[in-house]
């Protein structure tokens, strides 16, 4: 028998009197499936065919899950490394090395532009769920959300308990700081917020999920908050221009450096770093003429960003090495290049063969 004749038997049943739960067990024995014959007894009697529900776990819910999920992890890390970064610049750490590379603002910058690309797709696929959860509440059942869900919960919830175990170890240490309270403080907010909000959506009952106003607070904290972490990242960084500017004094640095070794090698050539140093030659009456003798690397004599010379000055013993600085540095090593905004001049005296 074809389906097409499925629905003739069922009309032709139903004609004879026979009641449509003879019918489905007459198909079933003869070895029709169950969804089959389902379907011909509806269309016997309907007009209008059975509608076929959303697929609450389809590869899209799974695909705007993760991404969902994913963007928060990625936005919530990078506030947690903002919120380090400004305690320690509030709160120094005097045990520190004085010779640690500061690479602060690197670090702001990256987690700024993590936070700037993550936290608005966050928002808008998490929009998304939000309505289709709302409108479809089968959705709200669906295992990838559910799973995902649960894992953010797991994963929230050790953060926190390492969070308090590790503040109960410095407390019983006696090493308790400003600094260290103020980070474990930062890290039980942060993590906090979202365990706090999900936790909540899963106790929600399908009917009160989309008129709780409890999804647009959480929207309007996570707002706030990456918010005022970009203020206090430009206040603290600067803008995009002030990290250019930074760049180009780092640079004026390193063209400074690489001629000031260039004319010690110039004058004291390989026998530069012998106790013993003898000069053997004069030192380089020009840029151009340190440029020429340069035996390492090409050395660049000009501003990066104006093209202008740096400033050469010679005298019998000594040169002189001038630049225009943008900003002003100030490091905790190599402080002999640490400079102040605008003209800086830096004195070498050839007789001292330790390298700046």
């Amino acid at each position: 028998m074809k389906p097409s004749t499925l629905s003739q038997f069922v009309a032709h049943a139903r004609e004879k009197g026979m009641d449509y739960q003879t019918i489905r067990m007459l198909l079933l024995s003869a070895g029709w499936k169950e969804k089959e014959v389902v379907e011909a007894l509806a269309s016997e009697s309907l007009t209008m065919p059975v509608p076929i529900p959303m697929d609450a776990g389809s590869a899209r819910d799974a695909f705007l899950h993760l991404l969902a999920f994913a963007t928060l992890y990625t936005t919530v890390i990078s506030l947690i490394i903002l919120a380090f970064q400004y305690i320690q610049k509030l709160f120094p750490d005097a045990s520190e090395s004085l010779y640690n590379y500061d690479g602060s603002s690197s670090t702001i910058r990256w987690s700024m532009a993590s936070i700037l690309v993550a936290f608005p797709i966050f928002l808008y696929v998490s929009r998304i769920l939000f309505k289709e959860c709302a409108l479809h509440h089968e959705k709200l059942a669906s295992g990838v959300r559910r799973w995902l869900t649960y894992l953010t919960l797991f994963v929230t919830a050790m953060t926190m308990i390492g969070d308090v175990i590790t503040l109960f170890f410095f407390l019983l240490d006696g090493e308790m700081t400003t600094r260290f309270i103020l980070k474990v403080i930062a890290v039980f907010l942060l993590t906090g917020l979202p365990f706090w909000y999900y936790f909540q959506t899963l106790k929600m009952a399908p009917e009160v999920y989309g008129r709780s106003p409890m999804h647009a607070q959480f929207r309007w904290i996570a707002i706030a908050v990456v918010l005022s972490s970009f203020v206090s990242g430009f206040f603290i960084v600067g803008s995009p221009s002030t990290g250019r500017n930074q760049r180009f004094d780092d640079r004026r640095v390193e063209d400074l450096r690489s001629i000031n070794n260039a004319v010690y090698e110039a004058v004291y050539s390989t026998d530069r770093w012998s106790p013993n140093a003898v000069k053997q030659n004069a030192i380089p009456a020009t840029l151009d003429d340190v440029a020429k003798t340069a035996i390492y690397t090409p050395i660049s004599t000009v501003d990066p960003e104006t093209g202008e010379s740096y400033e050469y000055t010679v005298t019998q013993d000594a040169f002189e090495l001038c630049a225009v600085f943008s900003l002003a540095r100030t490091q905790t090593y190599d402080i002999f290049w640490d400079h102040e905004a605008g003209r800086q001049c830096f004195t070498f005296d050839i007789d001292d063969t330790r390298t700046k």
